[in-house]
């Protein structure tokens, strides 16, 4: 049995929501080795911040942090609008 399909048939016994985050770890590993061999001086098309946070939002689910909980982990007052 091939690893691909030794993943294939742990990943079918998952719940939904661990498969994904099985599939978010695969992308993460895939697109690391394919930057380590890419120039570091050019890079032909990064993703963008939306781009990432939207790619891994699933997998954050409801650990995905408030802008709040953010800004107090950093020592910044919540602004004044937020109130």
């Amino acid at each position: 049995m091939t690893v691909a399909e030794q993943i294939y048939a742990i990943v079918k016994t998952l719940p939904k929501d661990q498969a994904s985050e099985i599939l978010a770890f695969a992308e993460f590993i895939r697109a690391k080795h394919l930057s380590a061999n890419q120039p570091t001086d050019t890079v032909d098309s990064p993703m963008s911040w939306t781009e990432l946070v939207y790619s891994l939002a699933e997998s954050w689910a409801t650990d995905f942090p408030t802008l709040e909980e953010i800004r107090a982990e950093s020592g910044e007052d919540i602004r004044r609008e937020s109130l």
